[in-house]
């Protein structure tokens, strides 16, 4: 199919405009470029797709003090409020190291070049995939592509949601899918489609019938409870594709970084941190990754793929 890029791409081009608005802003009320020497303490960031924002600080807060342990600086959790701003805080140096999903590597990437390098990303990352789900009300059961969804929604004013806009499971990617399988954006086919903002809430407004579908990541789906699941059941998973990297400052140097990456891919269960972080991340292990893995996400933005109004 052809696809019309030009609104899509000038409110990507916006959003990168303002986060290199953000970073000029930064680095200009410091006088100064980011500084080179190795900090006194590290911050870490993620991006919020948890709802819960307490259980992301702690869950967050024991991978922080794991890896202040393994390289012997103190090493604090920043939470912040939505996507951008975790990409604004590891490109203007308030984060050092980012959790973040492909979308927002890819975002990170654009805005900094080589200053942005990989630690690390989950086993499960290499292949993750994400969920629609539906309302029981909709009557919906398992159906073998989303054409058949947008087939079977014709006249009947149901309502989608996503997650967060920026977010690679919980929009960019099944927007993809869907835009690509049914020849249609999803705004052509629904009632209404909306964002709610991480993947949880997603699962809570299906469930409890506020809209009648939605996508979100399959790990968010499975950590729900039995209750959750039963009424918002899945109704198509998507082919996999790469997600979730840990990204960091490549001006914390190549001895920190390598210490770094040594003690990410030794977590394991064995440390009480290591197993409340694999635990929440859904994980077995983290394995080595290289940016190069995250580049088809920034030909994507960069081609002004329409990500949605």
């Amino acid at each position: 199919m052809t696809h019309t890029f030009s609104a899509g791409r000038r409110k990507y081009l916006h959003f990168v405009s303002a986060l290199s608005l953000s970073l000029a802003a930064t680095l200009s009320l410091s006088g100064t470029a980011l500084a080179k020497e190795v900090p006194s303490k590290l911050i870490i960031t993620a991006i919020p797709d948890d709802g819960d924002a307490d259980r992301m600080r702690e869950n967050f807060g024991a991978l922080a003090k794991y890896l202040g342990d393994a390289v012997g600086l103190p090493v604090e959790y920043m939470h912040v409020e939505n996507y951008a701003a975790s990409v604004t805080a590891l490109a203007t140096g308030r984060a050092h190291i980012a959790w973040l999903g492909a979308v927002t590597t890819a975002q990170a990437r654009m805005l900094m070049g080589d200053e942005l390098t990989i630690l690390g990303s989950r086993d499960i990352d290499k292949g993750f995939v994400s969920y629609f789900i539906a309302n029981p009300s909709t009557n919906l059961t398992q159906i073998t592509d989303l054409k058949e969804l947008a087939k079977i929604a014709e006249g009947k004013s149901w309502s989608f949601t996503f997650g967060s806009k920026s977010s690679t499971s919980g929009h960019m990617m099944p927007r993809k899918f869907f835009t690509d399988q049914a020849e249609a954006p999803p705004e052509e086919v629904f009632r209404t489609v909306a964002y709610s903002g991480s993947h949880d809430v997603v699962m809570q407004m299906v469930a409890d019938g506020t809209y009648d579908v939605g996508a979100l990541n399959y790990a968010s789906w499975d950590k729900a409870t039995a209750e959750l699941k039963d009424k918002a059941p899945i109704i198509y998973k998507t082919p996999s594709y790469t997600n979730y990297a840990l990204t960091a400052r490549a001006d914390l140097g190549p001895e920190l970084l390598a210490q770094l990456r040594t003690a990410l891919l030794s977590l394991d269960s064995n440390n009480p941190n290591g197993a409340k972080v694999l635990q929440y991340l859904k994980a077995g292990r983290f394995v080595e990754a290289d940016i190069s893995e995250w580049q088809g996400y920034v030909d994507l933005l960069e081609s002004g793929i329409d990500i949605g109004s």
